[in-house]
C-alpha cells in the first residue's frame, strides 16, 4: 500500500525566498510544498510564471501538493469567478494537483444552516466547470473559527454529495480545524488533503485558540495529530504540515525542529500503513 506523502506549507517559512524555502524543505525530509497565493512579495503575489516555480521545484527533487487558496468559495460572484478562473489556470501550469477551498468568516452573517448548505453548493456549483477544465481538485477546507460558515467536515460533505461532480472536489481535512470545532467525525473516503499543525499551550480551549497558536508537531500535542492520522488507514494523498506561530518562522534551529517533526508524522502514517 502507498503511504502518504509529506509536505510543508508555506507557512512554515513565509520569509524565505523560494529557493531557500525549497531547500529547507528537501533537507526536512518533506516530499511536497503547498504554494499560497497570499505571501507577499513570494512566488505567485510576485508574478513569478507558474512555469518557472514548476521547474524549480522539480529541480529540488520536490512536488506540489496544493495551491493555498482561494477564499471566501462560498460567496460567488462575478469577482469571485475571475479569482477561480486565475487560480485555476496557475495551478495547471505549476502542476498543483488542487486548490483549497476556504469559506467565509464573518460573525455578523448570521446564516441559517439551509443558506450555508445553499451558498456552499452555489459556490462548488460555479466553481466545477472551472477546476474539470484545468484538471485541477478544489479541496473543500472546513475551518473551525468563530464566524466560519462552513466549519464541520459533515457539512461539506453533505454539499459535495449535493452537487456531485465526482472526481472534482475532495476534502480537505484539518486536524488543527477539527480539534477547535471539536469535530471528531471523519469521512476518510472524501478526503484529498490533510493539513496538520501542532497545538501545545494548555492556557486556552480548544474554540479560544487562534492561527499563530499553531506550531509543529511534537511530543506535547494536544491535537494527537498522530492518533488523527491512524484513523485514515487507506489515505495516500499528501499530509502537509502548516504551522502559523511566528516563534516557529523565526526559530534558529527550524531545519532541526522542522525535520523532527516531519519525522515523528513519517512513523505514525507508515505505523498506520503497516496495520492496515
Amino acid at each position: 500500500m502507498t503511504r502518504p506523502r509529506l509536505a510543508i506549507n508555506r507557512t512554515v517559512a513565509p520569509g524565505l525566498p523560494l529557493a531557500d524555502f525549497l531547500a529547507l524543505a528537501r533537507n526536512a525530509g518533506a516530499e511536497g510544498v503547498e504554494i499560497r497565493n497570499d505571501v507577499p512579495g513570494r512566488e505567485f503575489a510576485d508574478g513569478t510564471p507558474a512555469s518557472e516555480v514548476r521547474a524549480r521545484i522539480a529541480e529540488a527533487g520536490l512536488a506540489v501538493a496544493s495551491i493555498n487558496a482561494l477564499q471566501r468559495f462560498n460567496d460567488w460572484t462575478p469577482a469571485r469567478e475571475r479569482e477561480a478562473a486565475v487560480l485555476a489556470a496557475y495551478a495547471r501550469d505549476l502542476g498543483a494537483p488542487g486548490i483549497v477551498l476556504c469559506p467565509v468568516i464573518d460573525e455578523s452573517l448570521g446564516w441559517s444552516p439551509d443558506e450555508r448548505l445553499a451558498r456552499i453548493a452555489a459556490g462548488l456549483r460555479g466553481l466545477a466547470p472551472i477546476l474539470a477544465d484545468a484538471g485541477v481538485t478544489g479541496y473543500v477546507e472546513p475551518l473551525g473559527m468563530r464566524g466560519s460558515t462552513m466549519d464541520r467536515q459533515a457539512e461539506a460533505v453533505e454539499a459535495m454529495q449535493a452537487v456531485g461532480a465526482a472526481g472534482v472536489f475532495r476534502l480537505c481535512y484539518d486536524t488543527f480545524q477539527s480539534f477547535r470545532r471539536g469535530d471528531p467525525t471523519l469521512f476518510p473516503e472524501h478526503v484529498g488533503l490533510v493539513h496538520v499543525s501542532g497545538i501545545t499551550r494548555t492556557d486556552l480551549a480548544p474554540a479560544e485558540l487562534t492561527e499563530p497558536d499553531r506550531g509543529l508537531v511534537g511530543p506535547e500535542d494536544r491535537v494527537e495529530n498522530l492518533a488523527r492520522l491512524s484513523g485514515l488507514p487507506d489515505y495516500s494523498g499528501f499530509v502537509s504540515l502548516e504551522p502559523f506561530d511566528p516563534s516557529v518562522q523565526r526559530d534558529p534551529d527550524l531545519a532541526g525542529k522542522l525535520a523532527a517533526s516531519l519525522a515523528r508524522l513519517r512513523g505514525a502514517l507508515e505505523a498506520a500503513t503497516r496495520v492496515a
